[in-house]
């Protein structure tokens, strides 16, 4: 059963008293009709707030549902974005990497769910957005199972200072979240990501 506001009970009970009190009055002493249109300009301006925010509530129903099926429609589609976890499968794994400058060494580690680094490989900095794939071996030529693994990056200059740099991954999207008018995607690592992050979507 849908709830009347309150205001709005207030409004058609003050119409049915006026209404009704005029009616009933004295011709030798009517009632003060100023008072009465004073009143009843007041709750009309509070109705029509009623109503208007009876429309905004309506409106963001509608955004809301308009928002839970686009969400829907992103569950198992591809997000990449800044990230430092890589998931190995099918023995290979891959990631893209981004520096603030060219780097006179670099050398990237592949870290275990202990934190144990099992593979550090280096490599020639070709640009941004160059994409480096780990065959999913440790230093000993050993297959490591699929699954969560890290990544870090190590890059310095001709000084010896290091250069800032970021990770990107790709990971499908295993869940949609709304909660707060907020949307968040959870993906296959587990990790949650705010709907507004810089990312791209495959």
């Amino acid at each position: 059963m849908t709830q009347v506001p309150q205001t709005t009970t207030d409004y058609q009970s003050f119409l049915k008293l006026m209404t009704a009190q005029m009616k009933n009055q004295d011709p030798l002493a009517p009632l003060d009709a100023t008072q009465f249109v004073t009143q009843l300009a007041q709750f009309s301006q509070v109705e029509q707030s009623v109503q208007m925010n009876e429309r905004l509530d309506n409106l963001s129903t509608m955004l809301s549902s308009l928002s839970s099926q686009a969400g829907a429609s992103m569950i198992g589609r591809s997000v990449e974005t800044e990230n430092y976890r890589m998931k190995l499968e099918d023995g290979g794994a891959e990631f893209r990497l981004r520096l603030d400058e060219t780097p006179s060494e670099a050398v990237y580690r592949v870290k275990n769910a202990g934190g144990d680094v099992i593979r550090e490989q280096s490599f020639v900095y070709e640009g941004e957005g160059q994409t480096i794939t780990w065959d999913g071996r440790d230093d000993n030529g050993i297959d490591q199972d699929d699954g969560l693994y890290t990544v870090e990056i190590e890059a310095r200059n001709g000084d010896g200072d290091l250069i800032p740099g970021q990770t990107f991954m790709n990971h499908a999207i295993t869940e949609v979240v709304q909660e707060g008018g907020a949307t968040r995607l959870v993906l296959e690592t587990g990790q949650e990501l705010d709907v507004t992050a810089d990312m791209r979507i495959f």
